[in-house]
């Protein structure tokens, strides 16, 4: 029997994501939006980091819902072109089944703050990871890397690279898990 952990399988999520190859297929055919399955199921590591208001948020808060949690930089090209995408796919979702939460790894708070007032970010939780924390709990080896938490907190989802969140196909299949 061969031992599998977290870290393995997060990495492995990650290089799928990477390598996934868009095909046509169902409308909820998570592969053809750039979102692959974990091939065992996965308790995600923890979030313990504050919002622009100081709010800590921990994966256990978001316990029935299905998430989206997403890690961003301000100097990724990817990360600034998807966040509002998320913004509006997080309007657009009930805020009783969904949470989506965007992550800031390592940039100062000055310039989220800057970034984030160029753009339509509203409804959007921005979180901070000012001490590059996560990464390394979350084996991201590169940014935008997006998971998708089920209601008990088992990544079911993950996507490397930048996505058209709000996209009615991605709006309609994220909908179909909750």
């Amino acid at each position: 029997m061969v031992k599998v952990n977290r870290r393995e399988i997060l990495l492995g999520l990650a290089a799928c994501a990477a390598t996934a190859i868009p095909a046509h297929g169902a409308e909820h055919d998570f592969r053809s939006l750039g979102l692959v399955k974990p091939p065992l199921a996965i308790e995600a590591p923890e979030l313990n980091v504050p919002d622009l208001a100081g709010t800590v948020h921990q994966i256990g808060d978001y316990r029935g819902k299905t998430v989206l949690v997403s890690f961003w930089a301000t100097w990724c090209p990817p990360c600034r072109k998807e966040m509002p995408t998320l913004a509006r796919l997080s309007r657009e979702l009930d805020p009783d089944r969904f949470a989506v939460l965007a992550v800031n790894v390592g940039d100062r708070e000055d310039r989220v703050r800057d970034f984030l007032g160029k753009i339509d970010h509203d409804g959007l939780p921005v979180l901070l990871d000012r001490n590059t924390d996560l990464p390394s709990k979350w084996y991201i080896r590169g940014l935008p890397v997006t998971y998708v938490l089920d209601g008990a907190g088992q990544v079911i989802y993950g996507a490397i690279g930048e996505r058209v969140w709000d996209s009615p196909a991605m709006i309609s299949g994220l909908k179909s898990l909750s």
